[in-house]
């Protein structure tokens, strides 16, 4: 493996050990280190592939990754990629499930990463206002940006990102003119990858509903809902956990209430993906068995969580790569770009409504913007020093 595929790599784990707040969130910390610092990326690619996944079921951020390592690399370096993303997130969730089983828990202290959420914010915000300045071309891009910051920030649906960036799509279409461009300039669509993907995704959908309606095992039962979920849920973690809730906690009883929401609280207060929480409801469904079974659960949920969009983002790629180039699409592109700026800052915003008002968080949301616009001191250091600053606050 080259040198800088393995740096690469490095810089996956930084993102996954620093990337707070979300998929918007996990944009801005991605712009940071992918684009800003190392150039393995342009603004354009990561926006455009950002939004391509925010059309796809599953975790945005997680097929964001894949698709550029992909376009980056090829699909070993993709495989790699995505393991290193979400083993520190589903770590945290195995062990917080072994301590859940062996002392039943209720309460983990969390108080300090006080300064976490403000800082992540902070980045949020320096990262969509350098965008903007750097893909917002006129009056069009302009509108379509704050129109989707306004409306993202009032409706926080699971249709609402999908809806906005194809609107987008569409306006830019409609207002923006550009030559049809040359047929020789267009990629062959290779097949094989997207229909080995499509493949891979049915039989493993059929197979799990047919090994848990045959067989009735709880292991099977778990694979199958966290499959389906990771098939059909579109609108990231926050649409993901209250189905859930509904399906572990209130239909089938596999964990209680107290404890479904303490792992969501601990899940929360974590960097990287957030369908890593499927990693928690799964060790505890098999918690009543023993230890060995309660790691098999977490094993269950976060294969059968992660891999239906992970095959959705190796469907898409070939077919994007083939159609992006057609004048429709690159028209489009503009809207798209516009728009993802506008839900970046929106995620600032929501983040920021769910603080608790207090001078001291506006304070180092500011300074965070300040920091990264003025000085050399990198996000991930900012992040760090949240925590520590966290930890002497809260014992002072």
């Amino acid at each position: 493996m080259k040198p800088r595929a393995l740096i690469y790599l490095k810089d996956i784990f930084v993102l996954a050990i620093t990337s707070f707040g979300g998929p918007q969130a996990h944009i801005a910390i991605m712009h940071n280190i992918l684009v800003k610092k190392r150039r393995y990326f342009t603004e354009e690619e990561l926006l455009e592939v950002n939004a391509l996944c925010q059309m796809l079921p599953g975790p945005a951020s997680t097929q964001t990754i894949i698709v550029l390592t992909q376009r980056k690399w090829n699909v070993v370096m993709a495989i790699l990629a995505l393991l290193i993303w979400i083993l520190p997130a589903c770590t945290v969730m195995t062990l917080s499930v072994i301590l859940f089983s062996n002392f039943e828990t209720k309460d983990i202290p969390t108080d300090f990463l006080i300064f976490v959420q403000p800082t992540a914010i902070g980045i949020i915000a320096y990262s969509g206002f350098n965008l903007a300045t750097r893909v917002i071309r006129n009056n069009t891009g302009m509108m379509i940006m704050l129109l989707s910051l306004l409306i993202a920030a009032s409706f926080t649906t699971p249709w609402t990102f999908l809806l906005l960036i194809v609107g987008a799509a569409i306006v830019t279409n409609f207002t923006r003119k550009e030559e049809t461009i040359s047929t020789n300039s267009v990629k062959q669509l290779q097949w094989t990858p997207s229909w080995l993907s499509f493949g891979i995704l049915i039989v493993a959908l059929t197979t799990a509903g047919v090994l848990a309606l045959v067989t009735k095992k709880l292991p099977f039962i778990l694979f199958e809902n966290f499959f389906r979920f990771g098939t059909l849920t579109f609108g990231g973690g926050s649409v993901l956990v209250p189905q859930m809730f509904e399906q572990f906690v209130k239909h089938r009883h596999y964990l209680t209430a107290n404890e479904f929401l303490s792992g969501l609280a601990i899940s929360q207060a974590l960097p990287g993906p957030s369908f890593a929480f499927a990693t928690f409801t799964g060790g505890m469904a098999l918690k009543h068995w023993d230890n060995s079974f309660s790691i098999l659960g977490c094993i269950i949920g976060t294969i059968a969580i992660f891999l239906p969009g992970a095959l959705f983002a190796f469907f898409i790629f070939p077919i994007w790569e083939f159609v992006k180039n057609y004048f429709f699409v690159r028209r489009a592109l503009e809207g798209i770009n516009a728009a993802a700026v506008g839900l970046i800052l929106s995620a600032a915003v929501i983040l920021y409504t769910n603080l608790e008002f207090h001078m001291i968080n506006i304070f180092v949301v500011i300074i965070t913007f300040l920091l990264l616009t003025y000085t050399k001191i990198k996000a991930p250091v900012l992040i760090v020093m949240a925590l520590g600053a966290g930890f002497i606050y809260t014992r002072i």
